[in-house]
C-alpha cells in the first residue's frame, strides 16, 4: 500500500457530526469517507430503497401514461446521474 501524507481540513462541530453520521451509516470511518469523497467513490447521500421507491411513485404521480418500468429506468438514471455529480 502507498504511503498516505496528512491534510489538514477545518470543520465544524456541525460538519464533523454530519460527517461522522453519513460515515458510521456506510460502515466506515470519517477519514475513509473524507478520501473517498475527494476522489469520487462515495455519493455524498447514499440512497436508500425507501427514498428509490418513493421517487418512483412520485414520477408515476406527476406523469401518468408511461409504464412504471420506464419510470424505474428514468429515475435510476436521474439518481445515478445527481449522485456522480
Amino acid at each position: 500500500m502507498e504511503r498516505r501524507k496528512g491534510v489538514e481540513i477545518y470543520l465544524s462541530d456541525a460538519e464533523r457530526i454530519a460527517l461522522d453520521r453519513q460515515a458510521a451509516s456506510l460502515k466506515i470511518t470519517r477519514g475513509q469517507l473524507i478520501r473517498e469523497r475527494a476522489i469520487g467513490a462515495v455519493a455524498p447521500h447514499p440512497v436508500d430503497i425507501t427514498t428509490y421507491q418513493r421517487a418512483i411513485d412520485n414520477a408515476a404521480r406527476t406523469v401518468s401514461g408511461i409504464p412504471r418500468c420506464q419510470l424505474e429506468a428514468v429515475v435510476a438514471a436521474v439518481i445515478t446521474t445527481v449522485a456522480a455529480a
